[in-house]
């Protein structure tokens, strides 16, 4: 394997309640067992939901499916639907993700606990994680310091920070998750195999080093 001469920064978008997003992390961290340290990982809001709304049969419908496709990919996650269909849907992804920076504020390894225990009372056991109590009790379990997660969960400011990424997400082409923006240049849009995000970082990584690129953002398609 080639040795590149600086780490490069990769920013991941997703979203808790998505099950690609919960896939291509899985891809993504396998990715940098192998490659060791020649890239840097960045995980970032991009709510699906942004707006505090039930979703409509259509969304519900659409959600089912792609809880089924996600589960016959190769990692075989024990996904189920009952998210969406116990008559208890999300409303919005803004709360959960929310959660995750203000454990961020604790430490990387205290979002990454969070965002798996989010991750599976959603996805596997079906519990509405986009509610207040929920996001508590999850917090407590994975063992964060409850008064400064509920400080920041409840600061506004938190909030905001979530739409103003989604804001920007989209400025650079971010339409859907999971995406993968390589060095601020260029994204990977949609589930990708391992060999796959392999291949494509690899590439973007030797383009980075024999030239510079224009600041334009170019999407790998």
């Amino acid at each position: 394997m080639r040795r590149f001469p600086r780490q490069t920064q990769v920013v991941v978008y997703g979203d808790v309640l998505c099950p690609w997003s919960w896939l291509a992390d899985l891809r993504i961290a396998a990715l940098q067992r192998e490659l060791g340290q020649i890239f840097h990982v960045i995980r970032r809001p991009y709510p699906l939901r942004l707006l505090e709304s039930l979703p409509s049969s259509r969304e519900i419908a659409h959600a089912v499916r792609a809880i089924g496709r996600a589960r016959r990919e190769r990692e075989a996650l024990p996904l189920r639907d009952e998210l969406w269909t116990s008559g208890d849907p999300p409303r919005s992804s803004v709360e959960p993700l929310a959660a995750l920076e203000a454990a961020r504020l604790q430490g990387e390894p205290a979002r990454a606990e969070l965002h798996e225990a989010m991750r599976r009372a959603a996805l596997i056991d079906g519990v509405n994680v986009t509610r207040r109590d929920v996001v508590f009790e999850l917090a407590a379990r994975v063992g964060l310091q409850m008064n400064r997660f509920a400080a920041a969960f409840g600061s506004p400011q938190t909030r905001r920070l979530i739409r103003e990424e989604h804001r920007l997400a989209r400025g650079r082409g971010v339409l859907r998750v999971p995406a993968v923006v390589i060095a601020g240049r260029w994204m990977i849009s949609g589930l990708r195999e391992v060999g796959e995000y392999r291949d494509l970082l690899v590439a973007c990584l030797g383009k980075l080093e024999r030239t510079r690129v224009p600041l334009s953002d170019r999407r790998v398609h």
